[in-house]
């Protein structure tokens, strides 16, 4: 196994006067058609070793689609991929495998029951074809081995604790730590740094580039966090609908034209005062209700929430309300029980105690469908769409009445030409197969589908989370949008910058407790509470 080493520069690290190194990954030509789409259309690449390449573009551009054929997931159509000199096409992911390609996961593979030790030490037994021996406890096996590598990633002092009780971001640096345990020339990263705080995205993206560095490795990454990109990526390569748009230093793309435009968007703040112009994403009536302005009254309102997964309790005496136009932020590290909380209020939980009301109405102890008929709408971040429906299939599926406030004015209505002109990928493929579609795509498509639903109230899972910059333009647009016709949002939300920009208020949590709560501006005010508990 090889080991840093301060002693000698890694190949990767030459300078130009002793001429560029030699590529360890070429790929050349490479395409890949799902019938009549063509998802990735001959693209070609290098990587060094000792290189950190970002892979970035919008949703549905072919990112997924090109790591998979690296990876032997899926079969090329067209081109070739060579990995030092010999051919990956054609090859099982298990003989890639073996020839030195590790991956890590946007979702984190770790054995949650198993202790951080046991999970490296599981990756071990995995590489040396091992793991089906009689003759020695698993237990005993290179545990030397595994606590150094552990001791790279920095997790060597909690080596014996489970982990399901790591924080995220420690979850993250024990699923780096099995790959490494499989020696890798080539490591492709799904999204990394997915659902962690700016902190512990850049920890893990430093930490990252040391062990290619001291390793001669490669790394070729997706990421839609630009921040990370632009401060650790050596060069970056972008597609868009399949093809390469655009390859070389993060800092000079910035600037590219067609890069801004599919990809960054326009790199905006958006004023508040945006979501009264109306006409801006094809929401009827966007900012001429009179309900916009103020918060009304109070749609929504829990007290002495609590819920439990089975046996462990997760939310303890939690109370929150939302008013009507009103967006409510609910903060926290990964973990700190915001996606419990919105599946709590609409009733998905099985064991839950305390009281919801929603437009006057009990529904502490409803099923969700009870709520989804008043008007309370849930998104979820795991984009639970129907893969064997159309894209308007799926929307069909969510469609209920319109619907009145209790003044008797008309509530927001949603209709598939209006959510197409809010979400133009989705207008682009309306007969596609939901399981056909990209995974950022599937998100948008289940935005769509529970506004088809013409929710007076949104409970919306962490959509920023996995999403190109300009789908979060238009997600923000969107919010703003409905909150100048008096919906009421409360968003689940890591992204700091994007929930001070949608925001009227927050409430953080921070092991299934409310911390703190006050105005969005606020807490974007108050370091101390953003360093302890946001890790921002």
């Amino acid at each position: 196994m090889r080991h840093m080493s301060a002693a000698r520069p890694p190949e990767g690290a030459r300078t130009a006067a002793e001429g560029a190194p030699a590529s360890l990954l070429t790929v050349t030509g490479l395409g890949k058609s799902f019938g009549a789409v063509k998802a990735v259309d001959g693209i070609g690449f290098t990587l060094a070793a000792g290189e950190l390449l970002a892979l970035i573009g919008p949703n549905g551009a072919g990112k997924s689609t090109t790591f998979n054929m690296i990876n032997g997931q899926l079969s090329a159509d067209t081109g070739s991929i060579m990995l030092d000199g010999q051919p990956l096409r054609g090859r099982r992911p298990r003989q890639i495998f073996r020839l030195g390609v590790g991956r890590t996961f946007q979702i984190a593979e770790t054995f949650a029951s198993l202790t951080v030790l046991e999970n490296v030490q599981m990756a071990l037994l995995a590489h040396e074809q091992r793991l089906f021996s009689f003759w020695r406890k698993a237990a005993d096996h290179r545990r030397d081995a595994a606590l150094a590598l552990l001791d790279q990633v920095g997790l060597q002092p909690q080596a014996d604790r489970p982990c399901h009780a790591l924080a995220y971001g420690d979850i993250k640096r024990v699923e780096l730590a099995m790959a490494l345990a499989h020696d890798p020339r080539l490591l492709l990263m799904d999204e990394p740094t997915a659902g962690m705080a700016p902190k512990e995205r850049n920890a893990l993206m430093a930490l990252t580039r040391q062990l290619v560095r001291g390793r001669s490795m490669a790394v070729l990454f997706t990421e839609h966090s630009m921040d990370v990109v632009f401060a650790h990526a050596d060069r970056m390569i972008v597609l868009a609908r399949g093809r390469l748009i655009a390859e070389g230093k993060p800092l000079a793309l910035r600037e590219h034209p067609e890069v801004q435009r599919v990809y960054f968007g326009t790199g905006k703040t958006f004023e508040r005062q945006a979501a009264s112009e109306p006409g801006t994403s094809g929401i009827p009536g966007a900012g001429a209700a009179a309900s916009a302005g103020a918060p009304g009254e109070v749609l929504l309102q829990a007290t002495g929430l609590h819920a439990w997964y089975g046996a462990a309790q997760i939310l303890y005496d939690l109370d929150l309300y939302v008013r009507r136009g009103e967006v409510v932020a609910l903060m926290g590290r990964n973990g700190a029980g915001k996606s419990t909380t919105l599946k709590a209020l609409m009733g998905l939980l099985a064991r839950r105690s305390g009281q919801i009301r929603f437009m006057g109405q009990d529904l502490s102890r409803s099923a969700p469908q009870a709520a989804a008929r008043l008007g309370l709408g849930y998104v979820p971040e795991d984009r639970r769409v129907f893969t064997d429906l159309t894209v308007l299939e799926n929307l069909e599926v969510g469609r209920q009445p319109e619907r009145r406030w209790p003044d008797g004015t008309a509530a927001p209505a949603w209709t598939p030409e209006r959510l197409f002109a809010l979400f133009p990928n989705l207008g682009a493929m309306p007969h596609r197969p939901g399981g056909r579609i990209s995974g950022g795509e599937q998100q948008m498509l289940t935005v769509a589908r529970t506004l088809m639903g013409n929710p007076l109230l949104l409970l919306l899972d962490e959509p920023s989370e996995g999403v190109a910059p300009v789908i979060v333009e238009q997600m923000a647009r969107m919010i703003l949008e409905l909150k100048a016709q008096g919906v009421s949002i409360l968003l689940s939300e890591q992204n700091m910058h994007f929930a001070e920009l949608v925001s009227d208020r927050a409430y953080v949590l921070e092991k299934g407790q409310i911390r703190y709560q006050a105005s969005m501006a606020e807490l974007a005010a108050n370091e101390e509470v953003r360093l302890s508990c946001l890790g921002v």
